[in-house]
């Protein structure tokens, strides 16, 4: 019905009604039980996995550009959300996934998405157990590039949603909250990868020496300031250069953890062998992934879904 109260129209569920002194009652909001799950695949790197979220009644399913509840394979629990139904669904509807402001392969792929969707909902949680996700949260981070933009979307979203239901605003601010707070994943994510596929004792190092973990975190700060200004920048032209704006993060991502290595080097907590080492393989596993995830691009943009056949042995 169209209410002149506030001037909007509003479907059921959380209509507004108006008693005779013209007071107005929302509905108070719906809690939708959903589950993150992760599929084994090789998508970008050997033996990762794609993440999807659905609801426990099985009627919603965010496919995120790939398999979803009905897809073959193994389906592995990795987190449970309450999430803000009528919040969730003015944020990104599993058929408009791009309202939740990743553009696939650019700013984030499908773990991204999948923890930008469980922001939406009572309990901090994401998909930090799914296999290789911390390749996909050093990269593009754990929700992706363009946190501004995405803080403005959760707002608005929650601003459109309380129009029909009754929220609050501290479930907005505990939302927004998680958003600046990535830094602990995002270190410990780059842990993991330089001990993966750069082959570099990291963890060992900073156990005996404090400012190894100091000078990482500084370096995940900086990649996150940079990177930021990189898509911001690439976002706001009128006509889209991918490749120039692959190679900015390519280099961007190298010259970051160069710097690192060098760091190490010079404080004599790994030799120059090991330095030496270390860039190959950075350099080695950057090309590939990149290579990988370009052709994921061409693929979601041609399909709708990624091609697991072009995955790469990293």
């Amino acid at each position: 019905m169209n209410n002149n109260f506030y001037n909007v129209k509003n479907p059921n569920p959380g209509e507004i009604v108006i008693n005779k002194n013209h007071v107005a009652f929302r509905d108070k909001y719906s809690i939708l039980m959903t589950e993150a799950y992760a599929m084994p695949s090789s998508t970008y790197v050997q033996d990762d996995s794609h993440a999807f979220l659905v609801s426990l009644d099985r009627t919603l399913c965010w496919a995120n550009y790939g398999r979803c509840w009905n897809g073959q394979g193994d389906k592995i629990l990795v987190a449970k959300q309450n999430s803000y139904k009528e919040w969730l669904m003015e944020f990104c509807p599993p058929q408009d996934l791009l309202r939740c402001g990743i553009i696939f392969g650019i700013n984030g792929v499908c773990h991204t998405i999948t923890n930008r969707e469980l922001l939406i909902g009572e309990n901090d949680v994401s998909v930090k157990d799914a296999s290789k996700n911390f390749v996909t949260v050093s990269v593009f981070g754990k929700y992706g590039f363009g946190l501004n933009e995405l803080k403005k979307l959760v707002k608005d979203s929650f601003d459109r949603a309380n129009l029909k239901v009754m929220m609050s605003q501290d479930m907005l601010e505990r939302v927004l909250n998680r958003i600046d707070n990535t830094l602990d994943d995002e270190v410990n994510a780059w842990k993991q990868l330089m001990e993966n596929y750069f082959y570099l004792k990291i963890s060992d190092i900073i156990s005996e020496h404090n400012n190894a973990l100091e000078n990482l975190k500084n370096m995940v700060i900086i990649l996150l300031e940079k990177r930021e200004k990189i898509f911001n920048d690439y976002n706001n032209l009128s006509v889209i250069k991918r490749n120039e704006y692959e190679k900015q993060i390519f280099l961007l991502l190298l010259n970051n953890v160069y710097s690192y290595l060098d760091f190490l080097l010079n404080e004599n907590y790994i030799s120059k062998e090991q330095n030496n080492i270390s860039k190959q393989n950075v350099v080695k596993f950057f090309k590939t992934l990149f290579k990988v995830v370009d052709g994921q691009i061409q693929d979601v943009e041609l399909t709708g879904s990624m091609n697991q056949s072009l995955a790469l042995t990293i």
